[in-house]
């Protein structure tokens, strides 16, 4: 594993910033964010019909142009993204960049974040992979020119604009994100968390967590109903990004849910399933992880709902699921969650200002998490024998529940 190195800063010294240790996309979360299963994430994006594209020397790039047919996907676009062949979106702090790359290199540069790459610092940087090492992304946003003084200088007319503007009486337009609705998902499915007798609880642990799969996979449909915007998409769409998240989904949910059991998980029945349970039902390991790396993070830095739900939000609103067809839509609200969140962890933590970084650190562990999890068909014994794809489907085409 390579040592860690902070990204450089403005100055030319190191970074303040928090490290991130970024595995192989899975995404626990993930997703969150960075949030990214056996070997694949269910996060990770799709490839483009046409192949892999051609990677250019970095210097190169920025002037490549590349013509296709007119009915080719990409017969708009002049560019390519310089860091990982996407369609660019336009110049981007000197380079050619998609929205994504340029969203990655904004965030990382006006948080000061910094990253550690688990490999040798030469992991592949494409469409298909850009999520899975931030360390080595970064570096390639650099080596092909993007500026981090452009980042702050866009920062300062952002400033200076919004200064010299007079501020409305009208009330304003709503925000594109509103808190308030992530809020009232989580909330709401919580609320119809059950409660299981004595007898129920005593039941070999296994069993009783099938039992739980129907009101788990319920449960993730009706919150996911309720975050906005999720219902203006394509059903084909929604079907695409649930079938990728569900399981980094249901994780950090009942692990949140979990904070105030010890050496537990509550599950969406309300049943309580303890560490020694876990090791006798052969899930020990990967249930040591949740209880380490997520319940006790989330009990440690007092994670609130809001927060909790915008987490499942960037996992949710993940642009490089397979057989997604509206990525841009995608990815701009992944990044509208992006900003809610960071604008409400300034807001309501003042004395916290790496909470938003410390936050998105919980995306890496809950992507490799939810690897595991299928890897040891640990969801195979939470779900039962319920077909996933059948399930959702016919929840998505439902009413919303009241």
């Amino acid at each position: 594993m390579a040592t860690q190195e902070r990204a450089p800063g403005l100055n030319g010294g190191t970074s303040n910033g928090v490290s991130s240790s970024l595995p192989p996309q899975p995404s626990f979360l993930l997703s969150g964010y960075g949030a990214p299963s056996a070997s694949r994430s269910p996060l990770d994006g799709r490839q483009l019909n046409n192949g892999p594209p051609a990677t250019p020397q970095p210097q190169q790039q920025q002037q490549a142009t590349t013509r296709y047919p007119p009915n080719h996907p990409l017969s708009g676009s002049k560019h390519l993204c310089s860091i990982c062949g996407d369609r660019a979106s336009g110049k981007h702090y000197g380079v050619y960049s998609c929205e994504g790359c340029k969203g990655f290199f904004k965030r990382t540069v006006r948080k000061d974040l910094s990253y550690a790459c688990r490999e040798e610092r030469s992991c592949i940087i494409d469409k298909r992979q850009r999520n899975r090492c931030q360390y080595c992304r970064y570096q390639k946003c650099l080596a092909c020119g993007m500026k981090r003084e452009a980042v702050q200088e866009e920062r300062q007319r952002t400033k200076d604009r919004a200064d010299s503007e007079v501020e409305s009486t009208s009330g304003g337009a709503p925000p594109e994100m509103p808190l308030e609705r992530i809020l009232e998902a989580e909330l709401r499915v919580e609320s119809q968390t059950g409660t299981l007798s004595e007898s129920a609880q005593q039941q070999d642990p296994v069993s009783s967590i099938c039992q739980a799969a129907d009101r788990q996979l319920h449960q993730l449909v009706q919150w996911a109903k309720h975050i906005p915007h999720f219902e203006e998409l394509p059903l084909e769409d929604r079907m695409v990004l649930l079938k990728a998240g569900w399981n980094e989904l249901l994780i950090a949910a009942f692990s949140h849910r979990s904070v105030d059991v010890r050496d537990g998980i509550v599950l969406a029945t309300g049943l309580v399933v303890q560490r020694h349970s876990a090791h006798g039902a052969g899930v020990g390991a990967i249930f040591d992880r949740v209880l380490t790396e997520l319940v006790a993070k989330m009990r440690e830095m007092k994670m609130d709902r809001t927060e909790l739900g915008c987490l499942r939000a960037v996992v949710l609103f993940n642009p490089e699921a397979k057989g997604l067809r509206s990525t841009a839509q995608v990815e701009a609200l992944r990044e509208k969650v992006y900003a809610a969140l960071e604008e409400h962890c300034r807001q309501q933590y003042p004395d916290q200002p790496g909470r938003f970084a410390k936050l998105l650190l919980r995306l890496p562990a809950l992507r490799s998490i939810g690897l595991k999890c299928l890897e040891h068909l640990f969801f195979f014994k939470l779900i039962g024998d319920t077909p996933i794809d059948n399930f959702l489907l016919s929840m998505l085409e439902a009413p919303s529940d009241p």
